[in-house]
């Protein structure tokens, strides 16, 4: 379940994972969703994702993106 009440959007998340893939060379999808972990992780560690709040739909959402992330390597 996603809370509406967060400082970010799955938008600003997406946008974060492409920059950061873009940075890093990431072309596979592999790394791209690592990369997806990484930062859903970095905001539960500042506290914009509580501990027990579960991730596991966002995380899909994100990862199902890889085709529209590999879209912007062209």
């Amino acid at each position: 379940m996603t809370d509406t009440n967060l400082s970010y959007t799955p938008e600003d998340l997406f946008k974060e994972v492409v920059a950061r893939c873009h940075e890093q060379g990431v072309a596979e999808e592999g790394a791209y969703n690592g990369m997806v972990e990484e930062v859903i992780e970095g905001h539960r560690r500042v506290g914009e994702i509580h501990d027990d709040a579960g991730t596991e739909d966002l995380e899909e959402q994100m990862r199902g993106r890889f085709q529209e992330y590999k879209a912007t390597l062209e």
